[in-house]
Order: C-alpha cells, then sequence, then structure tokens
C-alpha cells in the first residue's frame, strides 16, 4: 500500500538522514519517517558529515548521544559549510543539556525538539520543514532560469535600486564592462561605471527619477567607463521598478553598445565639417574667379561690337564672319560663367530674385531672335507659337531669361541639322503652359530622373560629343521652383525631347 507522500508525488521518497546511537527514542522516530521518507542511519558523527557531503540528504534528524562526538558540534559543523546551510538540522535534545551546548544547538539547528518527542510534531515539523526547502529550490531555479535568460540577452541589462547600487546585472554587460558578476554587483553605479565628467549630472537627474519628480527618457545615449578605463557609448531604455504598493525601488535598463555607432557618426561629422570648409572654398574661389572673367570678357565683347560696327574701321566679309564667331562665344561663355555664378550663389543662399510684372511672350520672343543666326547657320526650322495675349506673369526678368535662353539652347543642341523646335503656349485658369519641343536625339527613359542634378549629364565621358557643365538644367528648375512654378519633361529617344513649364499668372 502506497502511502500519502507517493500517492501525491509519484517521485522518489526524500531522504532524511537520522544520527543516534542508541537513543530508543529517536530509533523510534527514525521507524515512522520510513513510511514516508528514505531514512539513511549513521551511528557515528564523522559518518554522518561523511553522508551529509557525499548522499545529499534533504534533512537531517540528531541526536546528541554519539560515541566520537558531541551533537552539538556535528550540527556546528553540518551548518558551518556554505552547502549546507540550506539542509534542514532538527536536533533532538533533553532539558538536561548544559547551557553552553544548548546555545550552540540553538545558533545552529532549524529545531530543537525535547525529549520525549511527539510523533505528530515532528512529521509536522520534518513536513513543513522540507516544503520550505523545496520551496526555496524552487525559487533558486527560477530565478537561475531568469538568469540565464537575460545572460543570453544579446543587450545589456542591469538593474540599479535607490541607493544607487547594482542589484542585478547580465553577463553581456560585465562582457562589455570588462568585470566578473561578483565584481559589479553591490557597486555604485554612478561611481564606478559613469565617466566623471557627467557623473553629477547623472546622478541628478537619477535622483528625480526614483523620487518621482521626473519620467526617465524613452532611449537616451550614455557613456560608461570599462575596467580598462575606457569609454563605451550604450543606448538605454529605462523602465521604473515599483513594489507592491507602488513605491519606486529602482530602474531596470536594457541597452546596445553603439561605440562603433558613434566613432562613425564623429568620424562622419568631422568629414562634413571639412566639406563644408572645402566647399566654401571653393564656393568663394568660383564667385572670385566669375567676376574676374567677367571684366575681360565684357571689354572682349565691346571691342567684337566696335569692330562689326565698322566704328574703327572698314572690314571685310571673312573678317566680320570671324568677329561674328568671337561675339557668339564670348555670349557662350557669358553664359556659362553666369551659370556657374548662380550654382555658387544657391550654395551660399545668395540668390536675389527681383520680382515684377512681365509678359512671357515678348521675353520668348526676344530670345528666339538673339537664336536666330544659330540656328539658321545649323539649318533648323523654328515655330513660334506663343500667343501675343498670353497674361502677364510676376517674375525675374535676368532668371526667366536664362531659364528659357537654357532650354532653347539645348533644344538647338540636341536637334540634327534639317529638325525642327517648336514653342508653344496657353493658360489655364491661374497657371502659364510653356513647351518646347524638339526633334532631337531624346534623352533615354532610365536617365530622365536624374536630368534636374546638379552637374549630371546623359554623357560625362571625356569624349561625349556635346559640350557644358551639366548645372543648366538644375539652374532651371530652381529658377522655376523660385516662381512657384514647375516643369516636366517628355522624351523618346530618336523622336525628340519636350520640356514643359508651368507659373502661376
Amino acid at each position: 500500500m502506497k502511502s500519502k507522500a507517493q500517492e501525491n508525488n509519484g517521485k522518489s521518497k526524500p531522504k532524511v538522514l537520522v544520527v543516534e546511537a542508541s537513543d530508543q527514542d529517536i530509533e523510534n522516530l527514525s521507524l515512522v519517517l520510513s513510511e514516508d521518507y528514505n531514512v539513511i542511519r549513521a551511528t557515528r558523527g564523522h559518518e554522518a558529515l561523511s553522508i551529509v557531503e557525499n548522499d545529499d540528504p534533504e534533512l537531517v534528524l540528531l541526536g546528541s548521544d554519539l560515541p566520537d562526538m558531541e551533537g552539538d558540534k556535528i550540527c556546528k559543523a553540518i551548518k558551518g559549510k556554505l552547502s549546507n546551510e540550506l539542509i534542514p538540522v532538527i536536533v533532538v535534545t533533553s532539558l538536561f543539556e548544559n547551557e553552553e551546548k544548548a546555545k550552540i544547538i540553538k545558533e545552529n539547528a532549524d529545531e530543537i525538539l525535547i525529549k520525549p518527542v511527539d510523533e505528530l510534531e515532528l512529521t509536522t515539523r520534518v513536513r513543513s520543514l522540507l516544503r520550505m526547502r523545496h520551496l526555496h529550490d524552487e525559487l533558486v531555479k527560477e530565478r537561475d532560469e531568469v538568469q540565464t535568460y537575460i545572460d543570453v540577452a544579446g543587450s545589456i541589462i542591469g538593474v540599479v535600486d535607490r541607493n544607487f547600487k547594482v542589484t542585478l546585472v547580465n553577463q553581456k554587460a560585465c562582457d562589455v564592462l570588462g568585470y566578473s558578476k561578483e565584481e559589479v554587483m553591490g557597486q555604485n553605479w554612478f561611481d564606478v561605471f559613469v565617466p566623471e565628467y557627467i557623473r553629477e549630472d547623472i546622478k541628478k537627474g537619477y535622483r528625480g527619477v526614483i523620487n518621482g519628480v521626473i519620467e526617465p527618457p524613452e532611449f537616451s545615449e550614455k557613456p560608461i567607463v570599462t575596467r580598462n578605463r575606457g569609454e563605451r557609448w550604450v543606448l538605454w531604455h529605462d523602465v521604473i521598478l515599483r513594489d507592491d504598493d507602488m513605491n519606486i525601488v529602482g530602474t531596470i535598463s536594457s541597452g546596445d553598445d553603439i561605440t562603433e555607432r558613434k566613432l562613425a557618426e564623429n568620424a562622419m561629422e568631422e568629414a562634413n565639417t571639412e566639406l563644408k570648409l572645402l566647399d566654401n572654398i571653393k564656393d568663394q574661389f568660383l564667385t572670385n574667379l566669375n567676376y574676374e572673367l567677367r571684366t575681360p570678357l565684357i571689354s572682349i565683347k565691346g571691342f567684337c561690337e566696335l569692330l562689326m560696327e565698322e566704328q574703327l574701321g572698314t572690314i571685310n566679309d571673312p573678317q566680320k564672319n570671324a568677329h561674328d564667331t568671337v561675339l557668339r562665344n564670348t555670349e557662350r561663355l557669358r553664359h556659362l560663367i553666369d551659370s556657374l555664378l548662380y550654382v555658387s550663389g544657391e550654395r551660399s543662399q545668395e540668390i536675389k530674385y527681383n520680382i515684377i510684372p512681365l509678359y512671357p511672350a515678348r521675353l520668348i520672343e526676344d530670345i528666339i531672335e538673339d537664336r536666330a543666326l544659330y540656328m539658321e547657320k545649323k539649318e533648323l526650322t523654328i515655330e513660334n507659337n506663343v500667343p501675343k495675349n498670353l497674361p502677364a506673369i510676376l517674375g525675374d526678368m535676368e532668371h526667366l531669361e536664362r531659364m528659357f535662353t537654357h532650354l532653347l539652347d539645348n533644344a538647338i543642341k540636341f536637334t540634327q541639322t534639317g529638325g525642327k523646335i517648336t514653342v508653344s503656349a496657353s493658360h489655364y485658369d491661374d497657371t502659364v503652359e510653356i513647351k518646347i519641343t524638339d526633334t532631337g536625339i531624346g534623352i533615354p527613359e532610365d536617365i530622365l530622373p536624374n536630368i534636374f542634378s546638379s552637374f549630371y549629364q546623359a554623357d560625362g565621358s571625356t569624349r561625349r560629343k556635346y559640350g557644358g557643365t551639366g548645372v543648366g538644367l538644375h539652374i532651371c528648375k530652381k529658377i522655376i521652383e523660385a516662381h512657384m512654378g514647375e516643369i516636366f519633361v517628355e522624351s523618346e529617344v530618336g523622336t525628340g525631347t519636350t520640356f514643359t513649364v508651368l507659373l502661376p499668372v
């Protein structure tokens, strides 16, 4: 017939060590216990200590009369070892034990039973002590499991109490800090692991958190000091810990080591600072160069015009053609300088717009007339379908002229001899729509998204057929956006390209 303990647990009986030599009372008690427990007997003190060391009993029932060692010394020896401190020890003694022995027994035993011992009392005490032992073992097991989970976590995890002491830390944190768990536990987190130059500020903030004055930020980046006095940067996530009465007892923090990322960010920031400096130097150089080039260019153009008008003497037709070529290239160089000056001014945010009412039809007509000779030499046909009564817009004459000139120059440059260019316009609601269409080489579809980027060219090789700096369309887009307008492009390789400009009336 199975005992109640066996029926309930279905497990092997707990080991109980009974230590006695000739005490009939204890002998009788061991028989009572053997029904529900696996009773191991020892009749000598040294034998009992060996069993405790090797067989790991769950409870010891100890008499006081043994031939080689007194009971109080056995009890003290068992409890004196750290590995045995959780083994419950019940000492059976008499009222006649001397005071010194009684004191030792009282200090080390978990329970003291006075002879004669009631069987029910014994079984109740044994069951109670074993239950507490098993509960403690379960708590230790759960704690170890939690610690294992925390240790295998990829993040740094630690708990700091109200006194700034570390009460929990995982292996990842120890690896980053360079200490063992034993060295970290119980340390003042801020005094040991926080850099001195920010220590007081961090402490002040933590006091505010544990006093309920401030909420910790969801995420924060703070440095920690490692064993070798180096610094590591950690991205922290802090959560307040409270007891059952909702009192703040500390914080639990998880963090990721972001030192490499911070180093990369700092290096990038330094590189960006250097690039900005170089960019400013370049822009200043371009500005100075543009102004220096503009002065002789004006002089060249002025003398060429005097020669063409024969104000300095008569010239023949070949000389006129030569001077005309110089004038056209002078104009081309002026546009190039203006473009570079615009890009430089755009970067330094120094572009200014003089907004006035103006008529786009008249502006476009003047630009077409200026390009007439060039188109005639290339045998291009141009149709101007811009209505004379196109409504006025608010704009900057100089910048809009640059924008339309570049779009028309592009159409001329990329249209083969004998081709056709059409300029048309219409208006609807509060918008003027202007289209410049050519029958040129077209733009590949994969290139279209990039053509408005600064210094981008469809053919950027050193052997490219068509000239240009790659900033023209970028400047056009910026000018149109400054006028609260939009620009679009449609193109098909071998068929031609259409640029559409929308400007508010």
